[in-house]
Order: structure tokens, then sequence, then C-alpha cells
């Protein structure tokens, strides 16, 4: 399993019940992914976490390549390559900022980035002030930002209930951040301006699908899940070159964290019936198709179910443009005002805007700018975003030292030899 959030601990949990060997692998040092950051979620990780049993898990290890089945980890400063007799994909789904002039400054940062900070002790007084540009039942984190002393405030069309009267509220949304590298101030699209170190902004999340794609993966436009969605059948089973590869939680489609734990469930039960490890797997599979219709949204376990029926993707025109001298791939420093000189000039798809610009070259590989830049063009070529081509994916898709290169070119070798 790859990933150790709700669906990569519900599947190793169930797979190793079932007396399968797992190998759980993680990117950062924690397990759980987002859902500990979610009100309500955390005691559905830390229940997933006790049922781990046997499983190795592997905790500060990306994932920087696979090729069918194989998988190469990098753990520590070596480069080992996995491979397993199934491989189940739940990547999850990062939060993504939509780019707008001042989003790469230092203190603008997504809510899951802020969580993370004020769970990890690294909020204080000073970080602030602070404004937070949330739903109305996220504003949990204005509110803890305001316990740890931060002068807060909360961007809603109207005071959530619950939230302390010190805490100021304004239905006006930041139109730009301004600073010399951090934040400073921010213009709000009322006119006003306010003082800012922090800003917070909700973000949506993107299905993880590079790994997926890597793996010869076609995929299909679904704004409901996410955007770019990798196909899938009926048990997860990822359609593509390599057999034996699975996908699930909010890589499959963004929905709740337990709709993530029980699509990690039936993915982990459709492998253990095609390794034969699967008692009753007719009905057991059965049982855990229902229970992820239970728990995921309507609307979302919709779209879920026709995207495993084979649904077409998505027609939906993106009319998304902002100011010319926005920043769309911050690695590169690339603004919207180049791109679309580039695409004036002809360069428009993604791998024509990177040859040009660099836009999407830098250390995210597209992570970040992919999709703004495939809302963007759609507009501009007035295509639907389904119909457009997706940047050429190539591996390490993350960063790699290189004494680990150096190594795996060389085993049992130091740099210098």
């Amino acid at each position: 399993m790859v990933g150790a959030g709700p669906a990569g601990l519900a599947a190793a949990d169930e797979a190793q019940a079932a007396g399968a060997r797992v190998l759980l692998v993680e990117e950062r040092a924690v397990l759980g992914g987002r859902a500990v950051l979610v009100p309500g979620a955390r005691g559905l990780t830390e229940g997933l976490m006790r049922g781990l049993g046997s499983a190795e898990v592997w905790r500060s290890s990306p994932v920087w390549s696979i090729a069918g089945r194989s998988i190469a980890v990098l753990r520590g400063a070596r480069i080992e390559t996995v491979t397993g007799a199934a491989v189940i994909l739940a990547t999850g789904a990062p939060e993504a900022i939509s780019p707008f002039p001042g989003w790469t400054l230092r203190g603008v940062v997504t809510l899951e980035a802020a969580w993370e900070a004020v769970r990890g002790g690294r909020i204080t007084a000073e970080s602030g002030p602070a404004i937070v540009v949330a739903r109305a039942e996220q504003a949990a984190l204005a509110t803890r930002l305001a316990e740890r002393g931060v002068a807060v405030t909360l961007s809603a069309p109207v005071r959530p209930n619950g939230v302390p009267p010190a805490i100021a509220v304004t239905p006006a949304v930041p139109a730009e951040a301004a600073g010399t590298d951090a934040v400073e101030e921010v213009l709000l699209d009322d006119g006003t301006t306010q003082p800012c170190r922090l800003l917070c902004i909700d973000s949506p999340r993107v299905p993880a699908l590079e790994l997926a794609r890597l793996a010869g993966c076609p995929c299909v436009y679904q704004p409901l899940l996410g955007g770019w969605v990798p196909r899938y059948d009926p048990m997860m089973l990822l359609h593509g070159p390599a057999p034996g590869l699975f996908i699930a939680g909010d890589a499959a489609g963004v929905d709740t964290p337990r709709a993530a734990a029980e699509s990690g469930r039936l993915a982990a039960r459709a492998a253990l019936r095609m390794l034969g490890l699967l008692a009753e797997p007719e009905t057991k599979l059965a049982e855990a198709r229902q229970r992820l219709a239970a728990a995921a949204q309507p609307l979302r376990q919709a779209a879920r179910e026709a995207l495993m029926l084979g649904a077409t993707p998505d027609e939906t025109i993106e009319a998304w443009s902002p100011r010319p001298d926005t920043v769309i791939c911050a690695c590169e420093g690339v603004q919207l005002e180049t791109l679309r000189e580039a695409a004036v000039a002809g360069a428009v798809t993604p791998d024509a805007l990177a040859a040009r610009t660099r836009c999407g070259m830098g250390e995210c590989r597209w992570r970040r700018c992919g999709l703004p830049v495939l809302r963007w063009l759609s507009g501009f070529r007035q295509v639907p975003v389904g119909r457009l081509p997706l940047p050429t994916m190539w591996p390490p898709l993350r960063p790699l030292p290189a004494a680990a290169l150096v190594r795996a070119e060389h085993p049992g070798g130091d740099a210098d030899g």
C-alpha cells in the first residue's frame, strides 16, 4: 500500500487480517494522512492504526517511480525497489491553492498546512495577524489561532456559530497578497487593505495521480471527484497495461475520510480475491461496495459509480483567467502573461508550454500548476478540460539526493567510488 491515510490503513488492516504479507509505505513521518487534521476523523485513523498488526510500515519513505507492480522508494539516503503481487495506490489528494497575485509569498498557506503548524506547536502570537478564508464549518482554525494569541480575521459570508467575539469577521475575500519575501498585507475585494503575516486559504483538494499516470493508467476529468481521476473498475482495479494495480481513497476521487477508508477496504478485498486469499469473495466484495456507498457523499458516489462504468469525460469549459501578472508556476516563476504569449505563438498543450516557458519543469513537477494551466487552457482554446492532454510524467516524481543516486549506480560504494 502506498500512502497511510484512511484508505491505505484500512487496506493494510484488511490484507494482513486475511494473512497476506503487507508493506505500507508513507512519505511522511506520521501515519493518518490529512484525516488527522479533520475534526471527527482522527479517531477513525487511530482505530485503523491499532489494527495494523503484523504489517510492515516504512515511514518517511517517498515513492519516486513505479514500473508494473514494482515501486522505487527513497528510504533515508538509499533507493529500494519493492515488487508486490498486488499494489494499492492510496496517495490521497493534497490541497492546491488556485493562483492569485501574491500566492507564492511565504506565509500564504492552505488550511491543511495551517492546521499542521498549529498541531506542531509552530504558531505563536507573533505568527499573526492572520486572515483565514474558510467555509463556515471550517472556522475552527480561526478559533485555534486566536487561542494561541494570534489576531485573526475570518473571511466568511456570516459569522459562524461558536466563533469567539474577539475574532473579526468580514464577507470580503482576499484579492491580492503583497510583501517582499513574505506576505505583509492583503488587499480584499471590497477595496480595503489589512495587515497580514499568515493568510490561510480554503483550497480545493486534487487527487494525486502521479504514480497512476506513470504506471500507464488513463485519466478522465470529473469535477465532482476533485478534477482529473484515474480510470478504474467497480473493484478499484486500475485500467492500464500493468495488472494487479488498485487505487483507493481520495486518489480515486475526493470524498469523506470514511469513504476513503471503505474504498481502501474494497481495493484490499479485490486484491485478496485476485491472490486467492479471500474467503467468500462475492459476499465480502458486495458488502464492501455497500459500505463505500453508505460512507460517501451522494453526488460523489454517483460520479464514482459512473466512472467505474466507463462514463465519458466531463465536458466543462473553464472560464478561469486571473490577472496577467499572476504567477502560475511557483517553481519557475512563470506568469500568466508569459503562458498567453506562448499559447498565441502556438504552444497550446502543457508539454508545449513547458518547452517554451519551463512551466511545470520545477521541483513540484506540475503538482501545483498542472490543474490551473489546464483550466486556463480550456478557456483560452474553448475546449473542455477533459479533452486536453495531460502533461507528460517521468521519474523521478520527487527530488532525489545525489548520494542516493550514486549508491543506486554503485551498490556498496560511496560517493567517491
